[in-house]
């Protein structure tokens, strides 16, 4: 009884090792198409053979670009990190907005208890290009300077009049997508509109088990690099589409 229970608890220390600690293979993939030289307008065919768990094709033509997606623009950066930085020429806009709930404020307090705006609003002018990277903190800083109001109202100012350059901020036109491929099919039909030299890239992706560091089990984004292990393999043709 004794050996089969040590068994027992041998086994499952195993299968906890193994599935705690699993990790993701690089991927062994090739990629093909059918036709490299394609006219305006004429359907080719993307292959793949391999055995990654997830395909993602990026074509090369515009909104399709690799080089613009996002995992080539966050590539090294937080994705869940915030930044917000409060500009000079939001100054005026803020005043005209503090107005209303100062001098609402005022009109209930004694003269010992008034709030002046012009000192709130110098030193708020004191915080401007400093970068927060959490918004509450930018909300409280200001909240103190004028603590009689409510917090909301500075929560509400920072989501208003900051900057917000957070990584997960599109950029202009935002981010290139690619398209899905089955990965059971392997097999990806596109059609090019535009004559022009692309490259298409492939992105070849197994996935391992959740890891526990930075945001671990709270969050649940396998775009989260820290939350997951991720091996990819990147393999690219070049497509030169001919006028029709």
């Amino acid at each position: 009884m004794i050996n089969n229970i040590k068994s027992l608890l041998i086994l499952a220390t195993l299968v906890i090792t193994i599935s705690c600690s699993k990790e993701a293979l690089t991927p062994e993939v090739n990629f093909n198409v059918d036709n490299a030289n394609p006219q305006v307008g004429e359907t080719i065919t993307f292959t793949v053979s391999g055995d990654a768990e997830t395909y993602v094709v990026y074509t090369g033509d515009t909104s399709h670009e690799f080089a613009k997606s996002h995992l080539v623009l966050t590539e090294g950066m937080d994705v869940d990190q915030e930044l917000v930085v409060l500009a000079n020429d939001s100054l005026p806009a803020i005043r005209e907005y503090l107005e209303g709930p100062v001098n609402n404020y005022n009109a209930d307090a004694n003269a010992n208890g008034e709030i002046s705006l012009d000192n709130v609003m110098s030193n708020i002018a004191n915080l401007v290009g400093k970068e927060y990277t959490n918004k509450q903190t930018a909300a409280y800083e200001m909240w103190e300077f004028a603590s009689g109001l409510e917090g909301q109202l500075f929560r509400d100012l920072v989501d208003l009049y900051f900057e917000d350059n957070s990584t997960l901020l599109a950029p202009e036109g935002g981010f290139s997508t690619g398209f899905a491929v089955n990965r059971y099919e392997k097999t990806f039909k596109y059609t090019y509109s535009t004559p022009g030299t692309y490259t298409a890239t492939l992105i070849a992706t197994n996935v391992g088990g959740k890891e526990y560091s930075g945001s671990g089990y709270q969050d649940d984004r396998t775009s989260s690099g820290d939350e997951y292990d991720l091996n990819r393999k990147i393999k690219e043709l070049v497509i030169t589409v001919q006028p029709d």
